[in-house]
């Protein structure tokens, strides 16, 4: 089998695995369910918590929305008191958004019942599977970062 070929394998099993696992463990739709707020929000916190602060228009880049959708989520972020909004340090007519203190304990609410979640799905499996299913995520991951 040739690199073009793993590589469309490695693809596919990608794709299974992604399905896979936002139907049996990470399912934001699920975790949002008990959360006080949306999807979306939850999403730009994990985001921020990632890359600490950015810009609107980074934000919506990655989000894959446009600013003026993003700005009412923002807002709204900002009057919960999860994030803040201040000059950018190096320049100071762009705006950076970042993670407030309550933003990541709220955060870390959420990522503690998505653990519980995730916890409670793989009760189910031995010990050994367990073991494998450790290593094979270890290993996925390492390979992951790998990536461009």
């Amino acid at each position: 089998m040739g690199k073009r070929e793993k590589m469309q394998d490695a693809g596919e099993n990608i794709l299974g695995m992604t399905i896979l696992m936002h139907s049996k463990f990470v399912n934001f739709h699920t975790i949002s369910k008990t959360c006080e707020v949306p999807q979306s929000y939850v999403r730009v916190l994990f985001i921020l918590k990632k890359f600490r602060e950015m810009t609107m228009s980074e934000m919506a880049k990655i989000m894959v929305i446009s600013k003026p959708n993003l700005t009412p989520v923002i807002d709204r972020l900002i009057l919960d008191g999860y994030v803040e909004r201040k000059p950018g340090p190096k320049d100071r007519r762009k705006l950076v958004i970042s993670l407030t203190d309550a933003g990541r304990a709220y955060l870390e609410e959420v990522e503690q019942k998505v653990k519980g979640h995730t916890a409670d799905k793989l009760e189910s499996l031995s010990e050994e599977d367990l073991t494998d299913l450790k290593n094979a995520s270890q290993k996925i991951i390492e390979i992951i970062r790998k990536l461009k």
